[in-house]
């Protein structure tokens, strides 16, 4: 029997391997759907949750954030370069951008993706919206206007899109010869792993997280994206990145919730983060 984690049991919420739709409309707290490493987690528009990215000088755990900030839910999010600490991703905080990619010289001086930087820039990102003084959600390329009367508030890229279009090739991130053999795989976006991924659907918001015992490509994760009917998703940073911590249930089994996706489960250190209170 699957096992579903929620802080309201609803009779009505299903979760198969074939990843039907989390529908459940009965409470506004946040609830949490488990099959076998597979998590989904919706957040629904009803909460009125304060969404944000967090960033930090120095690699840190998500445990960390998630400790410091007294946050109720805390996941991993953008891409950064363990080797020099710079990051891979833009983000923004309160309408400033706090971390930059072209600030990161081992990205901008690399000659191999000098002719797709522009792409690499323009990578897909969450934004959370205010749109004549209602918080909205969106997902879009990095250089993608708001919408008509909507200011962007926070945004934290990753990539690439996941729903309703996959975006390996077009985001830069896989690569393929005259003969449809694989020439480029930055994130092993067609091998098994670990992932963190970030959706909407009638202004809810998903997080979809898939452990060590349930690997997916990102082809599975856009099948899953397709499942539960999201109007929206993208990928986050994952495999070892993957993280999550979050306050959970009344039920002292899942209180201090937390997921680390490593092989020595030992969690790795990261620079941006996406804060739900």
């Amino acid at each position: 029997m699957k096992k579903i984690l929620s802080i309201l049991f609803c009779a009505a919420l299903i979760f198969t391997t074939s990843a039907n739709a989390v529908n459940c409309k009965c409470s506004d707290k946040i609830e949490i759907t488990e099959n076998k490493g597979l998590y989904i987690i919706r957040i629904p528009k009803e909460r009125n949750s304060k969404v944000y990215p967090y960033v930090t000088r120095f690699l840190t755990l998500n445990r960390d954030v998630y400790d410091q900030t007294g946050a109720e839910l805390v996941i991993n999010a953008g891409y950064f370069d363990p080797n020099n600490k710079g990051t891979s991703s833009y983000v923004v905080i309160n309408g400033e951008t706090v971390l930059d990619p072209t600030t990161n010289e081992s990205l901008m001086n690399n000659k191999a993706l000098l002719p797709n930087l522009g792409t690499i820039l323009n990578r897909t990102e969450f934004r959370v919206l205010n749109c004549n003084g209602e918080t909205k959600y969106d997902i879009a390329p990095h250089e993608a206007k708001a919408p008509y009367k909507c200011k962007i508030v926070h945004s934290v890229q990753a990539g690439p899109m996941l729903y309703p279009d996959l975006k390996l090739s077009r985001e830069y991130f896989v690569t393929k010869d005259e003969d449809g053999n694989v020439t480029r795989d930055s994130i092993s976006a067609l091998k098994k792993c670990a992932r963190t991924a970030i959706g909407i659907k009638n202004g809810d918001l998903y997080i979809i997280i898939a452990n060590i015992y349930h690997k997916l490509t990102l082809p599975e994760l856009y099948r899953v994206c397709v499942d539960l009917k999201l109007d929206k998703a993208m990928n986050f940073d994952g495999g070892g990145s993957t993280s999550l911590n979050y306050k959970g249930t009344d039920n002292p089994q899942y209180k201090d919730f937390e997921i680390i996706s490593d092989k020595n489960k030992s969690a790795r250190k990261l620079k941006s983060f996406l804060v739900i209170e």
